[in-house]
This record gives structure tokens, sequence and C-alpha cells, in this order.
């Protein structure tokens, strides 16, 4: 066998010998493959509020009536006439009976401290009934409200203004703010530099203002309406704010 022949052998036995150590090393190691996954650039966000202000279109008063006798058929008949007669000076005012709503009717027992005894004792019992009325003739709104207190209403709780359908307030308010988000959107990306892509999504979300209007005293009401002038409100405005995100991506 000539020289060369044989280093050639010598030269594959050690690359062999070389193969056969390495897999042996590698023998308790754990391979595996995955694929990186370069995640997308945050998209650019921009937001911004529309405000409209309209007026409202519908009223609603709050009334209650509270009375007090020795028995429940006393107590609930001191008070059912109270509300027949508020119901019908209401009718009378031209409010419809589906805008008049009952909405509480209790009647509950009443108890005294006798600071004598050091006990406490029934006295007799309590019975409230609360009314929802509903007007869109503000022009009458005062009238109702001196005319329920007149007929027996001894709480006048609370008087609110709202607009019955909000979709074409809140349309407007959002088309503002989607301009103004836009534009917006525009200014920076000049300003910066930047080079806004399509447009991805678009966040909304809407909240109101519904003024509180001035209700006067129990007795101020009885007052004005036994010849003192009238209850005077105003319905002033209601804001409809709507705002909304913008999300750019960036080219």
């Amino acid at each position: 066998m000539e020289k060369k022949d044989l280093r050639q052998i010598i030269g594959i036995l050690v690359i062999y010998l070389a193969v056969i150590g390495i897999l042996k090393y590698a023998g308790g190691l754990t391979w595996s493959l995955r694929s990186v996954t370069i995640p997308k650039e945050d998209p650019f966000q921009v937001s911004a509020q529309g405000e409209v202000y309209v007026r409202p279109d519908t009223a609603e008063i709050t009334l209650g009536v509270v009375k007090e006798a020795k028995t429940v058929a006393e107590v609930q008949k001191t008070v059912n006439e109270t509300n027949t007669r508020i119901v019908e000076k209401l009718k009378e005012l031209g409010v419809k009976e589906e805008k008049i709503k009952t909405v509480n009717y209790s009647i509950d027992p009443r108890y005294e401290w006798n600071s004598t005894t050091g006990k406490r004792s029934m006295v007799g019992y309590q019975a409230s009934i609360r009314l929802v009325i509903k007007t869109d003739d503000f022009e009458k709104l005062n009238q109702i409200i001196d005319q329920a207190t007149v007929a027996g209403a001894n709480q006048v709780e609370s008087l609110n203004f709202v607009l019955e359908d909000e979709d074409a307030a809140k349309a407007e308010a959002r088309d503002i703010a989607i301009k103004k988000a836009q534009e917006k959107a525009e200014k920076i990306a000049v300003a910066s530099g930047l080079e806004l892509g399509r447009l991805i999504n678009v966040s909304v979300s809407d909240s109101n203002y519904y003024p509180t209007a001035r209700v006067y005293s129990l007795d101020m009401a009885k007052e004005e309406a036994a010849g003192g002038g009238e209850t005077q409100i105003q319905s002033g405005e209601t804001k409809i704010t709507v705002s909304v995100v913008l999300s750019y991506e960036i080219k």
C-alpha cells in the first residue's frame, strides 16, 4: 500500500472518530426549531371630543305625597284622595294620563319615643306616594308644579330635563369629534415627520350633561300658587359630548 493511500485512510478514520465523539457529546441535548416573529409597532393614536348643545324636549317632575293617620284605612283614604286630586289637576292642564306614573306607594307604622317611660310606642301609620310626571309643554311646566302642590303634593323632589331622542345629537357630536381628531393627527404627523398609514380602528364613547333646574322650596311654591306669582323654571340646554380615539398605522 502506498503512503498516499495510507494517509487518506488515516484521515477518514480521524474524521469518523470525530463525528462519533460529537454525536456522543450531543446525545443529551434537545434540539428545537422556533420561528421568531417581530411584532409590529404600536399604532399611532389620537383623541378628540365633539360637543353639541341642544334644548331638552321633555321635563320629568317627581312629586310626593306623605300623610299620617291613626289607622291603615284612614291613612290610605287620605293619601289616595290627595293622589286623585293631583291627577285630576294635571289632566285639567292637559297632561295625558299615560304621562303620570306612580313609582312608589308605601304604608309604614309610625313610632314615637316616650321619654317618660323610656319606651317606643306605635302611634299610627304613614303613607307615601311618589309620582313622576312627564311633559313636553314647557309653557305649562310651572303651572304643573304649582297646581300639584295646591292639590296636596307636599314634596317636590326633583325636576330633570332630558332629550328623549339623543341619536341625532350624538351623531353630530361624533362627526365633530372625528373631524377634530383627523385634523389633529395630520398636524402632528407634519410636525413630527411621521407618515400616516391607513386608519385601523375608531373608538367612540359618549356622555351627557343635563342641566339641573331651579326648583323653589315647597313653601315658596304653595305661596306663589296661592297668589304670589308662578314658580319660574328655565330648561337651559343639554350638552352632548362624544369622545373618539383614532388609530393609524405608521408607514
